[in-house]
């Protein structure tokens, strides 16, 4: 009785029975105080409600990385550039982020929750058989996602020396007396495994309604893109290209920054230095900035195969020198368009003006981090490149230059050209970068550093204030922060109010 009135208490409280998504489906089940699911509606409706499932709150992927800029030339400019919290976070702190850090561990088990109530809901639940077996499978994808992204934050790189390492709390049922001690790394990863077998079952197309795939729910597609990421980061490289290439077959479209990609037509301006030169500066957004609640270019994107953002509070990607060194300014239109110069300005650095761009995607905040077409298409080159087919991986991943290079730049422009497999890995993995940065390079370094190729090793290192837990000590001397290769601090730090909850059951990682 204890256990079903805390099941009836949640659903009373968290099921959204208006569906969120109401621009794509007709049918809004109306709200009850203390609903217990019935119909295979009402837990469609769970699975519906994209706003629980598509941000990443993942302060480790936004400034952990190389990716991320982070520079006393930049606070100096504006003291309050960085909030103490992004530092931590991008000097890799074990002492102070247990005690603020972000709310993705809770945000992932809420997923896997909800992916477990549609579980232990399927067979009491009346509707249609074969629709019950796509939802069992989908709710599969939800937890082997949210699992891969849990522990490629807060464990060790799985390896053959780490397996027995702490993992993560691994949950099968709604029963809040369910265990909360950490598993090892290896049944972590035995689990995402049969989750991900679980959501293999997916044969449903990638649908469109209302001419917008439907990308927040699962597919056959997703459920291969999905494989396809998790074997390529186990190094499974025949797997993970098997796995792509089926997703491709399933979904292949690219959006062409030649032709799909425009500037706002909503000028932004900003008055800089009011007080001594003044000037006005245009800031140019692509269109994909426009609309922070309006759903609909996110929902367009065309590429997406599971609809998935990494969310960004502070609102300014800062993108690294190294990073803005890898485009080609003239003709790479992803500079162009994401590379939003003098955004700065836009975060109040205009008195005096200090100028600096910002990676945007969609609105200010949210970049594309689940499965995508481009994502696909850079597996599989890799895949091919490592496999020792090099010259059919530079075929592979011009097919995604040419979308993305400005088609009247000259021909060694668009294509990508290798002769050696060494090169040409590498000239993948630097494409790789340029199209998805932030989303996915804390989790490529983690793999690069624990597979057999020691060319693609990334020492991490910058250079800072020191700080406290208060604040920055922007007096003092700089000093030198350093992320090795083989750091157990590549497993983030638990938030202590999640060990707190569980009377200590949550074991800390240790350092």
């Amino acid at each position: 009785m204890k256990q079903r009135y805390k099941f009836m208490l949640w659903i009373s409280v968290c099921l959204p029975l208006m569906v969120s998504c109401d621009e794509y489906l007709d049918v809004q089940p109306s709200k009850t105080s203390s609903l217990v699911p019935t119909t295979l509606e009402h837990l469609e409706t769970l699975l519906n409600d994209y706003d629980s499932f598509y941000q990443e709150t993942n302060g480790t992927a936004i400034y952990s990385s190389d990716d991320y800029g982070l520079y006393k030339e930049i606070y100096e400019a504006k003291s309050n550039a960085y909030g103490i919290t992004t530092v931590e976070f991008a000097t890799w702190d074990i002492e102070y982020l247990p005690g603020r850090g972000d709310g993705l561990w809770t945000s992932e088990y809420k997923k896997i929750f909800t992916a477990n109530m549609v579980l232990e809901n399927l067979n009491r639940v009346s509707g249609d058989a074969e629709q019950k077996k796509v939802l069992e499978a989908e709710a599969h994808l939800i937890k082997a996602y949210s699992y891969w992204i849990l522990a490629n934050t807060h464990c060790l790189p799985y390896t053959e020396a780490n397996k027995h390492e702490m993992g993560l709390v691994l949950k099968n049922s709604v029963n809040f007396e369910e265990s909360p001690t950490r598993a090892t790394l290896e049944q972590t990863y035995t689990m995402i495994e049969q989750e991900l077998e679980g959501a293999l079952k997916l044969q449903n197309p990638l649908t469109v309604v209302n001419n917008k795939f439907r990308t927040w729910r699962g597919s056959k597609p997703a459920a291969d893109a999905f494989a396809a990421r998790y074997y390529l980061f186990r190094n499974n490289y025949a797997e993970a290209l098997k796995y792509a290439s089926y997703a491709l077959e399933g979904h292949d479209e690219l959006m062409d920054y030649n032709v799909d990609m425009r500037y706002s037509a909503n000028k932004s301006e900003v008055t800089i230095n009011p007080n001594t030169d003044k000037e006005i500066v245009e800031i140019k957004f692509p269109y994909t900035h426009d609309n922070q609640i309006d759903m609909t270019d996110m929902m367009e994107w065309k590429e997406f195969y599971y609809f998935r953002m990494l969310s960004n509070s502070s609102w300014w990607y800062i993108p690294s020198k190294e990073l803005l060194a890898l485009y080609d300014r003239d003709y790479d239109l992803r500079y162009k368009y994401h590379m939003v110069e003098n955004y700065s300005y836009d975060r109040g650095m205009t008195s005096p003006a200090y100028a600096y761009p910002g990676y945007i995607f969609f609105y200010k905040d949210r970049i594309p981090s689940g499965p995508t077409v481009a994502e696909m298409i850079l597996t599989k080159a890799e895949c091919q490149a490592r496999m020792g087919d090099y010259i059919e991986a530079m075929n592979t991943v011009n097919v995604l230059r040419e979308k993305r290079m400005d088609k009247n730049a000259p021909s060694d422009k668009i294509k990508l050209s290798a002769s050696s497999q060494t090169e040409a890995i590498s000239k993948i993995l630097q494409e790789r970068r340029r199209e998805m940065p932030f989303s996915t390079r804390w989790y490529d370094i983690r793999r690069f550093n624990n597979n057999e190729d020691p060319d693609d090793d990334v020492v991490l290192t910058r250079e800072f204030y020191p700080y406290t837990n208060f604040g920055i000590l922007g007096k003092e001397t700089l000093k030198t922060y350093s992320l090795d290769k083989n750091s157990r601090r590549f497993a983030a730090p638990i938030l202590n109010t999640e060990i707190e909850s569980s009377l200590g059951k949550i074991q800390q990682n240790i350092y």
